[in-house]
This record gives structure tokens, sequence and C-alpha cells, in this order.
């Protein structure tokens, strides 16, 4: 199905509420009511007056987004990082979403605590298909942290739950999380660490964790992602080749699929990137790989109009 018909399939399903979810713009009240009705919350912190800020939020209002808004029982709320400077630097950064994009979205559960995030500025289709990930992971959130709470917790439940953060993009709670599970000796969560600390820019600190890390072919996933990182696109074109000939790759595929795609189209192959990307968002499951994808041909027909 092509955006437009989303579009107007997702409107055509508001219309048909009661109230279309809003987003508000007081911080505090809205954590109040989130915490009264037991809802998460979704916190955009933005930067008014800076480009990508202002396209962002004018895209917080797309039917696709106020459809998974309001399929996932989110309330939302627009925090303004220029007039909360305190804030914006204590939390956006700290505590809730991390990376230097200067700005974000964050989702907090109804007690207030963050669980997953997104730096920098998204299309409508990657937020959507991001708050759609956040919902349908909830009840396996909650089941998780229940096992890794308990005081002769499992080091594996441990470790599922940090990667289900990482999946989510929560970094703090994550990587206290792996770090454990690897002391623990969970041989998968070096190259975990070494995917999270990639994903910040940190690549010194990944290979560190990398090089400790068995070679399975999910760490050849995340060895393609940190020689991406180090824009050594042509040997990251092989290693994520050599991952997704395994056939193993099991929910990191996508992941492989979409860089690989996002190498090649850096080492100059829009010939086999595109399609490459065209099956990725064609296989309809809703994911952010697959809104990436979307993302990823959408630049490439902007750069080949610019130059032309």
């Amino acid at each position: 199905m092509t955006r437009a018909a989303c579009a107007s399939l997702a409107a055509l399903l508001l219309a048909g509420c009661a109230a279309a979810p809003e987003w508000q713009h007081d911080l505090l009240r809205a954590r109040q009511d989130a915490h009264g009705e037991r809802r998460d919350l979704v916190v955009y912190f933005a930067l008014p007056g800076r480009d990508a800020s202002d396209a962002m939020q004018q895209r917080l209002d797309d039917p696709l987004v106020l459809a998974a808004l309001q399929d996932g029982g989110f309330l939302a709320v627009v925090v303004d990082g220029i007039a909360h400077e305190k804030l914006y630097r204590e939390r956006l950064f700290d505590e809730w979403i991390g990376g230097a994009e200067g700005m974000g979205i964050a989702v907090l559960d109804a007690d207030g605590e963050c669980y997953a995030a997104r730096p920098g500025p998204q299309d409508a289709e990657e937020l959507a298909a991001f708050l759609r990930t956040c919902a349908s992971h909830r009840e396996q959130l909650a089941a998780l942290r229940r096992a890794a709470a308990q005081a002769d917790s499992d080091p594996t439940d441990v470790h599922r739950l940090g990667c289900l953060y990482l999946r989510l993009g929560c970094r703090r709670k994550c990587e206290t999380l792996l770090i454990t599970a690897a002391q623990s000796g969970v041989a998968d969560a070096s190259h975990r660490l070494a995917r999270l600390y990639a994903l910040d820019g940190y690549v010194t600190r990944a290979r560190q964790w990398l090089k400790a890390a068995p070679r399975t072919p999910q760490a050849l996933v995340t060895e393609g992602y940190v020689l991406f990182k180090e824009r050594r696109h042509r040997e990251a074109i092989e290693v994520f080749e050599r991952a997704l000939a395994t056939g193993e790759l099991g929910d990191d595929r996508q992941l492989a699929v979409l860089y690989l795609g996002k190498s090649l189209h850096e080492n100059g192959r829009e010939d086999l990137a595109r399609p490459m990307f065209q099956r990725l968002a064609a296989e309809g499951t809703g994911s952010t790989f697959e809104a990436a994808a979307v993302h990823s041909l959408r630049h490439i027909d902007e750069s080949q109009d610019h130059e032309h």
C-alpha cells in the first residue's frame, strides 16, 4: 500500500473516532495525565527555529503518526528545548534520549520511566513505525522487567531486557544491563554493547567489545554496522553480505539488509541499493527498518533531482 493510501486510510479511521490524539505543550501536566490514566507518554523535544526541528514538528500531526498514537493509547507532548534549556540539557541527552542530534522522541511509561527513544528528525513513516513497535513490545518489556528485577535473576533475562532496550533506543538502561550480562558470562552481550557504542559514535569502545565477541552471524551484523559508522563502506558491504548468507540472523536480518543498502548507496551503487530498499520496504511487517528503507529511497530520489 502506498504512503498516500495509508494516510487516507488512517485519516478515515481517525475521523470515525470520538477524539483524535492531540499534542500537548505542558510536560508536567502531560506526565500527571499519563500517570493518572496509566498510559504511556510520547515526548518530542523540539528546537524551534531550526529547520529540521520545525519540519519534524509539522509531521507530528501526520495521519500516520496520529493513528499510531491512537492505536497505541499514547498521550503526547511537545517540549520546547530552547525555552526549557535546563530541562532539555539534563533530561533529553543525559537521561532520556542521548546522542547529539539536538531533538528527538522519548517514550515514557505510566510511572514516568523512559523505555524507548529516537534522536533526530524522522519521517512520519519512521515515527509511526517506532510508536507501533513500542506499543507491540509492552507485554514483553513488562515480563522481562519483572524477571530481571528478581534477586536471583537469570543473566540471560538481564541480557534479553538489555537487548530489548537497545532495540527501542533506550541507551542508558541497556548499557548497564548488557554490561552486567557480559560480566555474568553471556557471550552475546559483548557484540550488543559494541552495537550500542557504535550507535553513539564511540567506535573505539565498540571495537574493544567486538573483539571479545564470538563470531556469530549476529556479531557479523554488528561488525558491519561498526564498519559503516567508520565509513569503511566497501568492507561493510562484504561483512553484511556474509552475515545475510548465513540465513541465521533472525530479528537482525532487516537491520543487515537496511545497512547493506546504505553501504551500497554510500559506495555509489544506487543500482543495487535501490532494489534492496524497495524489497525491504515491501515486506510489510510495519517495522522501523522498512520505514527507514522508504526514507532512504526518498533520499536517493531527492539527491538525483538535485543533481539534475
